[in-house]
């Protein structure tokens, strides 16, 4: 698995990573691996998930490429946001941004069923720098599911809804972070609507340009419904290095 999890990331290292920076025009790029381990909440409880991110951080164009997987599951995203330049507005210290994105998603579970998710949105962002950085985001995705057990009868599932969220982030002069998302799926799953996730977490930001961190994420189930629980609880551990 970890062979397959190599290759991919070498054929995806052209893209790039969500959370942008204050940008002065350079282009940073980056590699990420991470380490996550479910509880005893939801379908992927008791497992140990690996994922590895690759891309990098430009003035007008974010990219992303990222693969997971463990025993029973895999799972790859593409995404990809632009920045216009007649939507963004330079101040002295500040700086606020409207972009568009697109986002690209496979899913195998294995003996259960294939998943394929396309995503739409558009982007608020504003930085400071001071080491602020608010995003909101909100679009439209696509879902088709293959089930295995009626494949014979049914090819395709096709869903559709609407797909919101927003990342709140802070990075201190002695390069320690702290950043919030609240959202309705994250990078490798895509739940449908009235499902979201918390995720808090902190990391240490070095010269050298290693990023140390970890979080805690929590999915809630019909949480904007009448019977609200937690579906998941995920604690991870990521290691990036930008350069």
């Amino acid at each position: 698995m970890m062979k397959k999890l190599l290759l991919v990331f070498i054929l995806f290292f052209t893209f790039s990573h969500s959370f942008a920076e204050f940008n002065d025009g350079t282009v940073t790029k980056f590699v990420e691996f991470n380490l996550a381990s479910t509880t005893n909440r939801g379908i992927e409880r008791y497992n140990t998930l690996y994922s590895v991110e690759a891309g990098f951080i430009s003035r007008w164009l974010d990219g992303l490429a990222g693969v997971q997987g463990y025993e029973d599951a895999f799972d790859c995203t593409i995404a990809t946001v632009a920045w216009f330049p007649f939507t963004s507005w330079q101040f002295e210290t500040a700086q606020i941004s409207l972009g568009a994105g697109a986002l690209y998603h496979f899913e195998r579970y294995k003996d259960i069923s294939s998943e394929h998710d396309i995503l739409f949105d558009s982007t608020f962002r504003y930085q400071n720098a001071r080491g602020w950085s608010i995003s909101f985001r909100g679009g439209y995705s696509f879902k088709k599911t293959k089930v295995d057990a009626l494949s014979r009868y049914l090819s395709y599932l096709d869903t559709g809804f609407p797909t919101m969220g927003m990342i709140i982030d802070k990075v201190w002069q002695n390069g320690f972070e702290l950043y919030f998302e609240h959202a309705l799926h994250d990078l490798y799953r895509y739940p449908h609507f009235a499902c979201p996730h918390y995720t808090l977490g902190a990391a240490v930001n070095m010269d050298s340009g290693l990023r140390l961190g970890g979080d805690v994420s929590m999915r809630i189930v019909d949480q904007y419904t009448t019977s609200p629980y937690v579906d998941s609880l995920i604690f991870k551990m990521t290691a990036r290095m930008s350069f």
